[in-house]
């Protein structure tokens, strides 16, 4: 079964790209939609651009928008596996986690917003109350 699911990541570079990108699927995708879509029931989006967008298209549109940038993330990822050095993987590893950490940040910001109305970035001073 495991030279199987190799065979296939060696014959598919999406299947590995997915398994090696699901902290930034639970994360920044799902854990940030989901929050920010019940967070918005106790304040407004910060993200002037995520805000006008949703306004004009809906909360799905963040959606949309987190899909295309795992397209984008997907066209590093073949661009810099193609590439001949021997910093590609520490590359990879600090994109991806840069991104993954991100997402947590996301999260614990909606969270908190959800919880105690009152946001991460509000608790360290950098935005208002």
């Amino acid at each position: 079964m495991v030279l199987k699911n190799g065979v296939v990541a060696k014959l598919n570079p999406f299947v590995h790209f997915i398994e090696d990108i699901k902290y930034i699927i639970v994360f920044y995708v799902l854990g940030d939609f989901i929050t920010t879509y019940h967070a918005l029931d106790y304040g407004l989006e910060e993200n002037p651009f995520l805000a006008i967008l949703m306004n004009e298209f809906g909360i799905w549109s963040m959606l949309m928008m987190k899909i295309l940038f795992i397209g984008i993330i997907y066209w590093y990822y073949l661009t810099l596996m193609n590439e001949e050095t021997s910093w590609k993987s520490h590359l990879w590893f600090a994109s991806k986690s840069t991104v993954s950490m991100a997402g947590i940040f996301l999260v614990v910001n909606n969270l908190l917003v959800i919880f105690s109305k009152c946001s991460l970035i509000q608790l360290l001073g950098i935005a208002p109350y």
